[in-house]
């Protein structure tokens, strides 16, 4: 019990030092559209693999009966956490939305007609079949920053969005306004600082490199901050070459986002110190529908395959734990018959 209790603490004060990280990466190949994401944070989040149907009430807030409510245009499977919230996820139309922390983000509006950060990805994949079709919405939806009754803290976030043409952007809510990348500005994705930021040194960086060997000096200092991850992400990701499938690019895609390492400190919170690390990673291909699950958390070490376009044309209510330490193998059929 004291250990769940120093662990809800130091979640709760890590939403305001920011130490929640992630990465987010695209690579458009000659076998489709790739991403890869990590996810670290410093408590299990007990992730759910789950359906939301298209014609689905949902609520713009994120929390059942806070916000107005709209219906869902789209079919969506989603990593579900916290209660329901989307974390990740892609809809029937090969759109897929990653949500990261961003200590920064702003959003001003007030109302019940608001979408608050805790919905606005899944809104975005409910409604837009493509990232140009996002782009040409964005300035119409008014946005608000909103709590959970599950997290002390209101969390803040920025979002990736990848569709199967291989069009990718990141959206930023930042104090002057909302802010997009588009295209190879969009393909590498960590966390605070802004985009622009990271982009910045990246290209100094990336100046100074004469010649790309195993001794080149890009930047990095090989530490887990997000300055540090994005400049790895970048500089190995510019060197994948074609792959000779989808499953070898997948493969080669998911080994350039930098893992957090299991118990590295990150800083003290109340004398005790906080950790954090990569609780799973998600790499999938947005033409044919292959996903890689990896969870290693606690005990759980499992890495898995499913087909997210399988699942979604079954049109079934699903709600599967990803964190059950027996999973393994191509886990597609038993996800579509655990539904209903």
């Amino acid at each position: 019990m004291k250990r769940i209790l120093i662990a809800t603490a130091i979640a709760a004060a890590t939403f305001t030092t920011a130490s929640h990280a992630c990465t987010s990466i695209a690579w458009n190949t000659d076998f489709g559209t790739l991403t890869t994401r990590t996810n670290d944070w410093v408590e299990a989040t007990s992730p759910i693999l789950g359906t939301i149907k298209a014609g689905t009430v949902r609520f713009t807030h994120g929390v059942e009966g806070q916000g107005a409510i709209y219906k869902t245009q789209y079919n969506i499977l989603a990593i579900l956490a916290y209660d329901g919230l989307v974390h990740d996820g892609v809809n029937s139309e090969g759109m897929q939305v990653n949500t990261l922390y961003y200590a920064p983000m702003t959003m001003k509006d007030s109302g019940s007609k608001t979408i608050s950060q805790l919905a606005f990805g899944e809104f975005l994949i409910a409604n837009y079949a493509t990232v140009e079709e996002v782009v040409q919405n964005i300035a119409t939806i008014k946005t608000e920053l909103a709590s959970h009754p599950l997290i002390p803290n209101a969390p803040t976030f920025h979002w990736s969005l990848t569709d199967k043409s291989g069009d990718r952007l990141v959206i930023e809510h930042d104090e002057d306004g909302i802010s997009i990348y588009r295209g190879d500005d969009a393909m590498v994705m960590t966390n605070q600082p802004s985009q622009q930021t990271h982009l910045d040194a990246w290209s100094t960086a990336s100046g100074k490199i004469s010649k790309t060997w195993s001794e080149a000096d890009f930047g990095s200092t090989g530490n887990t901050n997000p300055r540090d991850r994005f400049l790895h992400a970048s500089y190995f990701s510019e060197q994948l070459t074609q792959p000779s499938s989808s499953v070898n690019g997948m493969m080669k895609l998911a080994t350039t986002a930098f893992r957090i390492p299991h118990d590295a400190a990150n800083r003290e919170v109340n004398g005790v110190m906080a950790g954090y690390a990569t609780e799973w990673s998600l790499t999938q291909n947005l033409d044919t529908g292959e996903a890689v699950w990896e969870y290693l958390w606690g005990d759980t070490w499992t890495n898995v395959k499913f087909n997210f376009y399988d699942i979604l044309k079954s049109n079934k209510d699903i709600r599967f734990k990803m964190d059950d330490p027996k999973l393994a193998g191509n886990i597609t059929q038993k996800i579509i018959a655990s539904g209903r």
